[in-house]
């Protein structure tokens, strides 16, 4: 039975996932040198527009982008006030927000080139649920998980 309180018939669908870092350029060329998200907005020095109030961050400033693909997005953020963020390190086991994970093709041509290209996959790619799933997690910038599943039967 649904709550009285749900919001199930609200909502549209998932829109993005929020990233925040300190090397702003180094994120922004990962999530589109590398994984071919698109730039579909972005502001250097962001202020004012109820941005404080929305994060609740009182004289909020940051340098932000919108990143898309497929209609998923990234909202990369690099906080210039307060630029006091703590960096957290996460296992997948720790509480909160893990990883995001990108559907691919031939995950091992994956693994091959985000290797090339300087990142630090955490294993070889597996073969789970019988091989309905193919995936490996990689260290993104600024340590980020980044999950790549192949699904060579469908998702």
């Amino acid at each position: 039975m649904k709550s009285p309180n749900s919001i199930a018939d609200l909502v549209v669908g998932a829109h993005h996932t929020a990233f925040s870092c300190r090397d702003y350029e180094a994120a922004r060329r990962f999530f589109v040198d590398v994984l071919g998200f698109k730039v579909v907005g972005e502001m250097l020095d962001r202020s004012g527009d109820g941005l404080d109030v929305v994060v609740a961050m009182p004289g909020a400033r940051c340098s932000w982008a919108m990143l898309e693909m497929g209609g998923y997005h990234i909202e990369l953020f690099k906080w210039l006030a307060p630029a006091d963020g703590r960096k957290l390190e996460m296992r997948q086991n720790d509480i909160g927000y893990t990883h995001v994970c990108m559907q691919v093709r031939n995950i091992d041509e994956v693994h091959r080139r985000l290797t090339a290209a300087g990142y630090q996959p955490l294993s070889q790619p597996g073969n789970m649920r019988e091989g309905r799933a193919k995936p490996f997690y990689a260290k993104g910038p600024e340590g980020c998980i980044v999950e790549f599943c192949e699904y060579p039967m469908g998702a």
